[in-house]
C-alpha cells in the first residue's frame, strides 16, 4: 500500500490458520496504518474453508497484496520463510505479525520503526529470568539480516526460532529490543490459532539451558512503555 514515507518500505509477513474472527480483526485494523509504505504478505497454513474463503475475499478487498494458500501446516519458521520469498524487490524491513492482533493507532509502525536501529525491534517481549528475549508477535527485522540468517526451519519450527534468530543478531553486533508495554499501538490475544502441529514441531522441546548458550552472555535490550 503506497504512501507517502520517510521509512523504506516493509513487507508486513502474516501467518494465518483458522481463527477467522480474529483473521478479520488483524486484516480490518492493519488498514489504518498510516506513514509508512507497506505490502501485506498472507501465506494461509492449511486453514480449514471458511477462513480461506474469508482471505480470498480480503485479497479481493486489495486489504492483503499477496495469497499464498498452502495444503499442509508449514508453522512457524516455515511460513515466515515463504512469506519472505513473496516480498517486493524494493522492501528494506520485514515485520512479522500475528494474525490475532489488534492495531490501535494509525502510526503504530511508523513509531516502531522510528525506534529501529539495524538488528530487530519488536512491540512483544518475554519476560524470563535467564533469557528474556522478543516475542515473535510483532517482529521488525531488516530484510538484509533475515535473508542472511533466516528462520531455521530445519530445527525450530516454532518460537524458539525467532529467539535463535535474536541471538545470531547480537553475535554479528546487531540492535535487539523490545518494548513490554505498547498498549497504545497494539493488543495480541494470543493463542488464537490454537496449537494443531505444535507438540510435533522440530525444536519445541529444546533445553532452555542450551538456549541461553546461545546468547553468550548477550540478550535483547528490553525496555518499558513506548
Amino acid at each position: 500500500m503506497k504512501q507517502n514515507s520517510k521509512f523504506g518500505k516493509v513487507s508486513i509477513l502474516i501467518l494465518t490458520h483458522n481463527a477467522p474472527y480474529y483473521v478479520y480483526k488483524t486484516f480490518k485494523s492493519l488498514c489504518m496504518t498510516e506513514a509508512v509504505n507497506y505490502e501485506v504478505i498472507c501465506v494461509d497454513n492449511n486453514s480449514r474453508l471458511l477462513t480461506r474463503m474469508l482471505l480470498v475475499f480480503l485479497h479481493w478487498m486489495k486489504w492483503i497484496d499477496k495469497l499464498h494458500i498452502l495444503n499442509h501446516n508449514s508453522l512457524f519458521a516455515g511460513g515466515n520463510n515463504i512469506a519472505a520469498r513473496l516480498a517486493a524487490d524494493d522492501s528494506e524491513y520485514f515485520l512479522l505479525l500475528n494474525s490475532d492482533v489488534q492495531i490501535l493507532s494509525a502510526d503504530w509502525l511508523a513509531r516502531l520503526l522510528s525506534e529501529h536501529k539495524s538488528g530487530a525491534t519488536s512491540y512483544g517481549v518475554v519476560r524470563s529470568k535467564n533469557i528474556p528475549r522478543l516475542d515473535g508477535y510483532c517482529f521488525l527485522i531488516d530484510r538484509e539480516l533475515y535473508e542472511k540468517y533466516k528462520l531455521d526451519e530445519d530445527r525450530f519450527q516454532w518460537t524458539w526460532a525467532v529467539t535463535r534468530l535474536q541471538a545470531e543478531l547480537l553475535s554479528a553486533g546487531k540492535c535487539v529490543r523490545g518494548f513490554a508495554d505498547h498498549s497504545k499501538y497494539l493488543v495480541h490475544f494470543g493463542g488464537k490459532s490454537g496449537k494443531k502441529g505444535f507438540a510435533k514441531a522440530k525444536g519445541i522441546d529444546t533445553d532452555k539451558n542450551e538456549v541461553n548458550t546461545w546468547f553468550g552472555g548477550k540478550f535483547p535490550d528490553i525496555e518499558g512503555k513506548l
